[in-house]
């Protein structure tokens, strides 16, 4: 396997095309809070595998006491980290990226597609409809 790649998550914090950079960083505290709660340090390894088989050394901020207060949901932060690290690992391993989030009632969460496509989306009812 090739040496593994690093996946900085404070970049969330730049944003995305449909990621301010302050939900960004809300997202990359997400992340630091759930992997510290699970006791990893700093450079842990992800290792993906399926279409892509590569291997991450996931790096964060320091976890405050006012994050731990701020992300006392588990369930809630859980599955923003999980949003988070999705989103660096798209960007990583294909020429997609977030361009737009989805409505409720679609079926998923997030548009994926290239940077240059955010003004282009589909509308929502061809995608969609009762």
């Amino acid at each position: 396997m090739d040496k593994p790649q690093e996946l900085v998550l404070t970049k969330l914090g730049e944003g995305l095309p449909a990621i301010t950079p302050s939900f960004g960083a809300a997202l990359a505290e997400a992340c630091a809070v759930c992997l510290e709660d699970r006791g990893h340090l700093q450079g842990v390894e992800l290792t993906v595998n399926g279409d892509f088989t590569t291997t991450f050394r996931l790096y964060w901020q320091t976890v405050t006491q006012q994050m731990l207060r701020c992300w006392n949901d588990e369930e809630f932060t859980t599955e923003q980290a999980a949003y988070g690290i999705a989103f660096m690992l798209i960007r990583q391993l294909t020429q997609f990226t977030v361009i737009e989030r989805s409505r409720k009632g679609t079926g998923f969460d997030y548009w994926l597609g290239s940077e240059d496509e955010a003004g282009e989306l589909p509308s929502i009812d061809s995608v969609y409809s009762d």
